[in-house]
């Protein structure tokens, strides 16, 4: 099924296209950007019988040493940071774009990593030779105007296979700033929230088509809570987030091991995040979830507790939600998987079911 006409807009603290409501429900895979037309093209088809409606993938890729033949968006170039927009390099990135529009599918697409993974911000900061922690992302006056360079590459890209620039394509429904970024440094939530605000202008004035998240993991700050979810010690503060105008809806992730708290507590979590999005009147979508399988965790268990979360998104009046993640046996990507990846639907029937009934309402 093709794509819908439309961008995806923000009405109140859902989405929409058309007119008519767009529930979120749908899958990560970071990979899509950088492996075959193929292997794509099966992933898709995974996640369509999940019922699927939007992939989050990374619209990322750098790398300081390119041998011939390594796929890579940016790379290290005689001590520039120079982007490859060519077949093994951005035209990987358009055919992902043609690809989601060809199968009914939005995509969700961050635009730098935190984290080291694919080339992030640690990696900025070495090919600029800036010394220091990672919050120097948000401080060196060159980490900002690589960072802008990047962003405006992409968003004034014209696709070879839709003839369309990036910023008119339907099949993108948002861009995020970055992949869970964190400001972990004394001072750091206004340090942040600045950066959050520079960037978000700057998307803006770009593209003014398609909306646009920061990508965080949903950290908040709650008054005498001493919870490292709420104490502001990553420099996020999510609820500050949705006060700037370039941001149009919050993210929020939900890993209960990694975050230290039981899986239960994910109703709440859920419903601070869809609170905080109704006081300022925007959506909030849980775009990362995931439960490792294990001794104490059958996958059983884990399709229960993911129905269990999904329906706090639902009774909550949440935008929408993404698993992390969908991945494939195909040879070329088998090695793109984590503990949390599922290669089927049968694997997490909850998904399926919850995107019935969020489509229902």
């Amino acid at each position: 099924m093709a794509l819908e006409p439309g961008f995806v807009q923000c009405e109140g603290t859902g989405f929409q296209v058309g007119g008519e409501p767009f529930p979120v429900v749908g899958v990560n895979c970071y990979f899509l950007g950088y492996c075959s037309d193929a292997s794509r093209l099966n992933v898709m088809a995974a996640a369509k019988q999940m019922r699927a409606n939007a992939i989050r993938a990374w619209a990322f890729l750098n790398v300081d040493k390119r041998p011939a033949g390594t796929v890579a968006f940016q790379y290290l170039n005689n001590g520039a940071i120079t982007v490859n927009g060519g077949p093994d390099g951005l035209e990987r990135l358009d055919a992902l774009i043609a690809a989601a529009e060809g199968q009914g599918l939005r995509l969700i697409l961050p635009l730098v990593n935190y984290w080291n993974d694919f080339g992030g911000m640690p990696l900025y900061l070495r090919c600029l030779g800036v010394t220091g922690g990672p919050e120097q992302f948000y401080v060196s006056a060159a980490a900002r105007i690589a960072y802008q360079n990047w962003v405006q590459a992409i968003l004034t890209r014209r696709n070879t296979r839709t003839g369309r620039l990036y910023s008119e394509e339907p099949a993108v429904m948002a861009w995020e700033l970055a992949n869970e970024p964190r400001c972990e440094t004394p001072g750091g939530r206004d340090l942040f929230l600045n950066w959050v605000s520079e960037m978000s202008s700057f998307v803006k004035s770009l593209d003014s088509n398609h909306l646009l998240a920061v990508g965080d993991e949903g950290f908040l700050i709650h008054a005498d809570n001493h919870d490292p979810l709420y104490d502001g010690s990553h420099g996020v503060d999510g609820e500050a987030i949705l006060g700037l105008a370039g941001i149009d809806f919050a993210t929020y992730h939900w890993y209960p091991t990694a975050m230290a708290h039981p899986a239960a507590f994910g109703d709440t979590w859920v419903k601070d995040h869809v609170a905080a999005g109704q006081r300022a009147n925007k959506p909030a979508i849980m775009e990362e979830y995931g439960l490792e399988l294990g001794a104490a965790v059958t996958p059983d268990q884990r399709n229960q507790w993911y129905a269990s979360w999904l329906q706090s998104v639902f009774q909550a009046g949440g935008a929408g939600d993404l698993l992390w993640m969908i991945g494939s046996s195909d040879a070329q990507v088998t090695g793109y998987h984590d503990e949390f990846t599922v290669l089927s639907g049968a694997e997490v029937p909850a998904v399926a079911a919850h995107a019935a009934q969020m489509a229902a309402v």
